[in-house]
C-alpha cells in the first residue's frame, strides 16, 4: 500500500517537488559513519514472523495453514465467514492443536508444504510432541 504523502499549501500542484537529498537529509543521516550503503536503515520495518498451524476438525481431520497471526486466523476459521478456509466451513468445533514459529513467509510456505507429504501418523505424533 503506498504511503499517504501531504503537500504543503504552498506548493503549486503543477510545480515539481524536490526530493530530499539521500546524503544531506536527516531522514538518511542516521547511518553510523563509514557504513556501506548495503546495510539497511533503522527506518526499513521488519518482516513479520510467519507460524505455521494445525487445527483438528470434529471429524478428526487435520487442517494446516500458516500465518502471521495465529489467534486471529484461528477465530477467522471458528467464524465460517468468508476469510475461513472453504474446508473448514461446517467442520466445527474446531480444535486448534499445534502452533510453530517458522519465520519468514517463504520457511513457512515450505514446512506447510513438507507437513502435508507426511502420513497422518506422523503428524500426530508432531501434535504430542514426540518428533
Amino acid at each position: 500500500m503506498a504511503d499517504i504523502v501531504q503537500m504543503p499549501e504552498s506548493v503549486n500542484s503543477l510545480e515539481p517537488v524536490s526530493s530530499p537529498d539521500p546524503v544531506t537529509s536527516p531522514e538518511f543521516t542516521n547511518c553510523p559513519e563509514g557504513s556501506e550503503l548495503t546495510s539497511a536503515p533503522e527506518f526499513i520495518k521488519a518482516q513479520p514472523t510467519w507460524f505455521l498451524y494445525m487445527v483438528r476438525c470434529a471429524n478428526g481431520h487435520l487442517y494446516t495453514g500458516v500465518t502471521t497471526d495465529v489467534t486471529r486466523r484461528f477465530a477467522e476459521h471458528q467464524s465460517g465467514s468468508a476469510k475461513s478456509a472453504k474446508y473448514l466451513r461446517g467442520k466445527g468445533p474446531l480444535t486448534l492443536v499445534y502452533s510453530e514459529t517458522v519465520g519468514s513467509r517463504s520457511d513457512a510456505l515450505k514446512r506447510e508444504i513438507a507437513l502435508k507429504k507426511w502420513p497422518r501418523s506422523k503428524k500426530l505424533a508432531l501434535i504430542e510432541g514426540q518428533v
